[in-house]
C-alpha cells in the first residue's frame, strides 16, 4: 500500500481523486453521524430554504433568514440573527453502522430557550423544507454501492465468458458472442428501460435495490466479455500458457490463473469506468420514477423530486447540487483508473533501487562466463546439483558418461522412442472474409531413439517449429493435425486432452523460442517451478519446491539460485531466462527434450554456454533432444542426426556427417553455402545467399517447394518432390 501511495504522489490529480473518493465512501459509512438530520426529516416553513451556513467572529454558525413570499419563496436574511452551530451536537438518535446506538452527529444548532429548532443548510432545503446535505447524504448509500455492485456482478461474467470463449474457442466461443451482440444490437438505455418496466412493481427499497443491480450488470456484460474474449485469444497464444499446458495445468488454472491475471489493467479500467457509468444509469432510473422510491433516497431519486421544472433551477439552484457531485464522482474515478492501470501494468511497476542493481550485476554475470569459441560445445559450466526429493526424478547415473554418438553401444537393445509417421498440420485462416488453407506441415516422417540428439534445420516458414509443437499436441484451435505420431508404442496422435497431460512435461519437455516471453511476467519464478512441481505431486510442500528448483538451477549454472527464486523475469537477462526455461523442463523428468531455436535473439557468446549446456545435461541424464535451428553448422556439431525442412516437407535426412560432408540435395547445399563461416571477409568473398522468396504455405508447390528457387530445376520436380538426384552446385542457388 506504501508503494501505491508513494505513486500516486507523481499524479498529483489521480492522489487528489483517491481522497476526494475516500472522503465519499467513509461519508457514506458514518451517514447518520455526518447528516445533522434523517433524509426524511421536513421543516415545513423553511420550503427552498437557501443555505444559511456563515463564518462569524464567533466561529461557525447559521443565518436566520425569514420568508418575503410564501409563493415564490423568497427569503431575506435577519441581521444579527444567528444560530451558533457546534460539533458532536446531540439531535435524532439512530444506530451508527446499524448497531452502536448513538444520538450524537457531527455537527448543528442547539435549541434555543423555548425549544425551537433553527436547522443549519449547508446547501439550502428542498421543496419540502427536508436539508440537501442530509439527504445527499443518505443517497450516497444506494449510488455508491450501487456502482460496485453492478460493476462486480457484471464483471464477473464478463470474465467467466468472455475466458472461456478466447481460450476454448470452437462453438462455445461462437455461442457466447453471438448472444453477446444481440444485446450489446439493443441501445443499452432502452434495454434497461424495457426491463426495469417488465419488473415494475410496487416493491420495497431494498427489492428494487436488487432489481436495479441486476438489470445493470446483466445489460452491462457484453462488451467487456467481448474484450476480454479478445485479450484471451491472444495471450492463450503466448510461450507461457503453452509451457503451463505442456506442464499438464488444469484448463480452469490456466485461464484464471495465468490469463486472466494479464489482463489485470484492463479490468481495472472497466471497474474504474463502469462503476460511475452504473451510478449514473441508477440516476436515471430514478430520475424516470423507475428506480429507487420512497422513503429510500439516492442522488437519482434526488434529480427526480427536485430538478422538475427551469424555474426551479433558476430560483433554486442549490439543488443541482447532486448533478455536480456526479459529476465529480465521474472524474474521479476516470482519473483514478488511469492511474491503476499504470501501477499494476508489471512493466511499470515501482521496484527499490537495490533490486535494479541486482538485475544489472546478474545480467552481465551471464556474459562473463566466455566459452573459449562461438560454439565451442565443448566448454562446460562447473555447476553441480544435487537434487532432492520433490515428484519423479529419474536416476541416471548409469549412463551420464555415455556420450550422445555412442547410442547403440548404451542401449543395445534400443527401440524408436518417438515416431512421426506422415504428420500434415493445416491452418485455416480468414483473408479478406475468404477462407484459406495453409499447409505448414506436409507429410513428415522421422523417428529417433533414446539419447539420439535430432537436430531439425531450415529457414523461417519451413515448418520446423510446427512439426515439433504437432508432437505434444500445442497446435492453436484452427490447426487440423493428421498423421501419427508414436512415443513409447503410446499413439499420441489419438489421445485426448486428458490423457496428453501424462505426457506433457512428465515425459516431453519444451524449451521456446523467446526466453522472455515463456514465463507469466506476473510470477515469481519460484512460484514457476512450485506450480510445476505441485502438478506431479499434489503432496509437494513450497519449501520442497523451492530446494528442488534451487537445485535445478545450480544445475543450468543460475548464479545465487535460492535468492533468484523470488525475482519475476523482467529482472533476468536473456540468457539467464534461458536457463531457468531449461530448467523447468527438466522439472518433471523429461525423457525427450525439445529445445525450438533456444539461442534465438541471444548474443554468440550466451549462444554458446546455453547449447553447451544442452549437450551436458543430455548427456548426464541421457536424455533424448530435438534442436531446431536456422544454423546448420551449429546443429552439426551437435546432433547425431539431421533433418533438412523446406515448404512444410522433408528434403534431406541423414547423419550430421553425411548431410555437412555429402548434401545430395540443392536445398541443403544451399544452407551449407549460405552459412558464415569462420575467417571469412567482405573484401576476400562475398556472402552468398539463396535467391527468390520462401514458398507461400497457402499455396504450395505440387512437386518439390524449392523448385523455383533451385538452379537445377527439372520438368520432373513439378510432378515428383519425393527424390531429388544427386547434383553438384555451387550453393544450389541461380547465379
Amino acid at each position: 500500500m506504501k508503494k501505491f501511495i508513494n505513486f500516486l504522489k507523481t499524479k498529483r490529480i489521480a492522489f487528489a481523486s483517491l481522497i476526494v473518493i475516500a472522503i465519499l465512501y467513509i461519508v457514506m459509512l458514518f451517514a447518520e453521524f455526518v447528516a445533522p438530520y434523517p433524509a426524511s426529516m421536513s421543516f415545513g416553513r423553511d420550503t427552498f430554504h437557501p443555505a444559511n451556513i456563515r463564518i462569524t467572529k464567533r466561529g461557525i454558525a447559521a443565518q436566520e433568514c425569514r420568508v418575503l413570499d410564501p409563493v415564490s419563496w423568497k427569503y431575506a436574511r435577519v441581521k444579527g440573527k444567528y444560530r451558533r452551530v457546534t460539533f458532536f451536537v446531540k439531535g435524532e438518535p439512530y444506530k451508527l453502522l446499524g448497531l452502536i446506538p448513538c444520538s450524537r452527529h457531527l455537527f448543528g444548532t442547539i435549541p434555543d430557550e423555548k425549544g425551537e429548532l433553527y436547522p443549519v443548510f449547508i446547501l439550502g432545503a428542498d421543496n419540502l423544507g427536508r436539508d440537501l446535505f442530509s439527504r445527499i447524504v443518505y443517497g450516497s448509500r444506494i449510488s455508491l454501492t450501487i456502482g460496485f455492485a453492478a460493476s462486480a456482478v457484471s464483471l464477473l461474467l464478463a470474465v467467466l465468458l468472455g475466458g472461456l470463449a478466447g481460450f476454448y474457442g470452437g462453438a462455445a466461443d461462437w455461442s457466447l458472442m453471438r448472444l453477446a451482440e444481440f444485446f450489446m444490437l439493443i441501445p443499452s438505455l432502452y434495454l434497461i428501460l424495457f426491463l426495469r418496466s417488465l419488473l415494475h412493481t410496487q416493491t420495497d427499497s431494498g427489492t428494487s435495490y436488487a432489481l436495479i443491480t441486476l438489470i445493470l450488470a446483466f445489460v452491462g456484460w457484453p462488451s467487456s466479455a467481448r474484450t476480454i474474449r479478445g485479450m484471451v485469444h491472444a495471450i492463450k497464444r503466448e510461450d507461457f500458457i503453452l509451457n503451463a499446458r505442456l506442464e499438464g495445468i488444469p484448463p480452469a488454472v490456466i485461464i484464471f490463473g495465468h490469463i486472466i491475471p494479464q489482463t489485470a489493467s484492463l479490468l481495472i479500467v472497466s471497474v474504474a469506468l463502469s462503476v460511475p457509468g452504473f451510478i449514473m444509469s441508477e440516476t436515471t432510473l430514478s430520475y424516470l420514477g423507475l428506480g429507487i422510491s420512497d422513503p429510500a433516497v439516492s442522488w437519482g431519486s434526488l434529480i427526480n423530486r427536485n430538478i422538475s421544472t427551469l424555474s426551479n433551477l433558476q430560483n433554486y439552484p442549490w439543488l443541482l447540487a447532486p448533478v455536480l457531485l456526479l459529476l465529480t464522482v465521474t472524474l474521479a474515478f476516470n482519473f483514478l483508473g488511469d492511474a491503476l492501470r499504470d501501477y499494476f501494468d508489471p512493466y511499470h511497476a515501482v521496484f527499490a533501487g537495490k533490486k535494479f542493481r541486482q538485475k544489472k550485476t546478474h545480467a552481465f554475470g551471464e556474459i562473463s562466463r566466455t566459452a573459449p569459441s562461438a560454439f565451442d560445445i565443448s566448454a562446460t559450466d562447473d555447476a553441480e546439483a544435487r537434487p532432492v526429493s520433490c515428484g519423479t526424478q529419474p536416476e541416471n547415473d548409469s549412463i551420464a558418461s555415455v556420450s550422445a554418438p555412442d547410442v547403440q553401444s548404451a542401449y543395445p537393445a534400443a527401440r524408436n522412442l518417438l515416431s512421426v509417421e506422415n504428420l500434415s498440420v493445416t491452418f485455416t485462416v480468414f483473408r479478406e472474409g475468404k477462407r484459406i488453407d495453409v499447409y505448414a506441415v506436409r507429410g513428415v516422417s522421422f523417428s529417433m531413439q533414446r539419447g539420439e540428439v535430432l537436430g531439425i534445420v531450415g529457414e523461417s516458414g519451413s515448418g520446423k517449429s510446427v512439426t515439433v509443437s504437432a508432437i505434444p499436441d500445442l497446435l492453436p484451435q484452427n490447426a487440423f493435425r493428421s498423421g501419427r505420431v508414436y512415443f513409447e508404442r503410446t499413439e499420441l496422435s489419438a489421445l485426448a486432452e486428458k490423457e496428453m497431460r501424462t505426457f506433457r512435461g512428465k515425459k516431453i519437455g519444451m524449451i521456446f523460442q523467446e526466453p522472455a516471453l515463456s514465463f507469466d511476467p506476473l510470477q515469481t519464478v519460484g512460484s514457476v517451478f512450485f506450480e510445476a512441481l505441485r502438478t506431479i505431486d499434489k503432496s509437494c510442500t513450497k519449501d520442497a519446491a523451492y530446494e528442488k528448483a534451487e537445485a535445478l538451477l545450480k544445475e543450468v549454472g543460475l548464479p545465487d539460485p535460492r535468492k533468484r527464486l523470488a525475482s519475476y523475469p523482467h529482472q533476468f537477462s536473456g540468457g539467464q531466462l534461458q536457463r531457468i526455461g531449461i530448467a523447468l523442463a527438466l522439472a518433471q523428468g523429461c525423457e525427450l527434450l525439445i529445445a525450438d531455436e533456444p539461442t534465438t535473439a541471444l548474443d554468440v557468446t550466451i549462444q554458446a554456454q546455453i547449447v553447451s549446456l544442452l549437450m551436458r545435461l543430455q548427456k548426464e541424464r541421457g536424455l533424448s533432444v530435438i534442436f531446431i535451428s536456422h544454423n546448420i553448422d551449429v546443429v552439426s556439431r551437435i546432433a547425431d542426426r539431421i533433418i533438412v525442412m523446406y515448404g512444410g516437407k522433408v528434403m534431406e535426412e541423414g547423419s550430421a556427417e553425411s548431410i555437412v560432408r555429402s548434401p545430395r540435395h540443392p536445398y541443403t547445399k544451399a544452407l551449407l553455402a549460405s552459412s558464415a563461416n569462420f575467417g571469412m571477409h567482405y573484401t576476400k568473398e562475398r556472402m552468398k545467399s539463396i535467391p527468390g522468396k520462401v514458398c507461400d504455405p497457402s499455396a504450395p508447390e505440387r512437386g518439390c517447394p524449392f523448385a523455383p528457387r533451385c538452379a537445377f530445376v527439372r520438368s520432373s520436380c513439378a510432378t515428383d518432390g519425393r527424390s531429388c538426384p544427386e547434383m553438384k552446385i555451387d550453393g544450389g542457388a541461380k547465379k
